[in-house]
């Protein structure tokens, strides 16, 4: 009896890490490269609320208009200001 469970928990585990659910590396850096073409974000605050707001990837992925608003509005908080001047200074060759 006690092989049998061992088994089903095993079983069940390998089930469970297999699925691929949740945050994995690659998920997050297709979010963090996400943040580095809106430019204006701290990118590890980005991920971070991404992955807090949107605890599964399927989540984010089906986000319906009310879930978009909630998002854009916790974002607020890892905006970082620009400074445009950057741009005027790069010499064109």
């Amino acid at each position: 009896m006690n092989r049998v469970f061992s088994i089903l928990l095993g079983g069940a585990f390998l089930l469970l890490t297999s699925c691929g659910g949740g945050w994995n590396d690659e998920r997050q850096t297709k979010i963090k490269n996400d943040c580095i073409s809106e430019g204006n974000y701290d990118c590890d605050c980005y991920v971070k609320t991404t992955m807090e707001v949107f605890p599964n990837p399927e989540d984010y992925n089906k986000q319906s208009d009310e879930d978009k608003v909630n998002y854009e509005e916790k974002l607020k908080s890892c905006e970082v200001e620009v400074d445009d001047s950057a741009d005027e200074e790069l010499e064109s060759f």
